[in-house]
């Protein structure tokens, strides 16, 4: 791993109708990852504006924070989902993620970049999305069809599935490759590439 990286303070946000998946492929990486090494100086929570949220398909999920204010976090991660079009209209929260962005770092999973998107993060920036979202990215973004794609302080994954790519490449970014390809074996992911 490497060497004293720092804590590394990561929110997932939810909302109703956020895409399961999304955000639980990349959680299930990391804190596999701070179970794996229990004294990683490493913090994975979903936030939330209420604690009980209903995904897209029916899971329910409790946020382990309910709070707006994003500024206590080192990274914040934001799912995708049929919710997002609701979510874009609350202008406090994109706010939020926009001040943040400017200054840590913001990743997005899936249809989560058109979330980025509404909030301006993505103006100018190479990112990616789901491929039934790439056309409506493209009108500010400079779209790259990728798993993972980082421009500055912007990471953006592409479909669903690469919720746990972006887990693998945050590890490797980090904490290191050796930390994300231990991680992936035990998951037991033959997808990720060797970092």
């Amino acid at each position: 791993m490497a060497d004293n990286p720092g804590a590394v303070r990561v929110g997932i946000l939810l909302f109703d109708g956020v895409e399961e998946l999304d955000a639980v492929g990349v959680y299930e990486v990391l804190a596999k990852a701070k179970q794996i090494h229990p004294r990683l100086d490493l913090t994975v929570r979903f936030r939330a504006i209420k604690e009980e949220i209903a995904g897209a398909l029916g899971m329910k999920f409790l946020a382990h924070e309910v709070r707006r204010d994003l500024t206590d976090l080192d990274l914040v991660i934001v799912p995708g989902g049929p919710g997002r079009e609701e979510f874009v209209k609350d202008e406090e929260a994109l706010k939020a993620l926009l001040d943040f962005g400017t200054e840590k770092p913001v990743a997005s999973v899936c249809t989560g970049a058109l979330i980025l998107k509404a909030a301006g993060l993505l103006a100018g920036r190479r990112a990616t999305t789901h491929r039934s979202a790439m056309d409506e990215l493209r009108t500010v973004a400079d779209v790259v069809e990728g798993r993972v794609v980082e421009d500055g302080l912007i990471t953006t994954a592409g479909g669903v599935t690469a919720s746990i790519d972006l887990g693998l490449h945050l590890l490797t970014k980090h904490f290191g490759p050796e930390l994300a390809r231990e991680v992936a074996e035990r998951i037991e992911y033959s997808g990720y590439p060797n970092p």
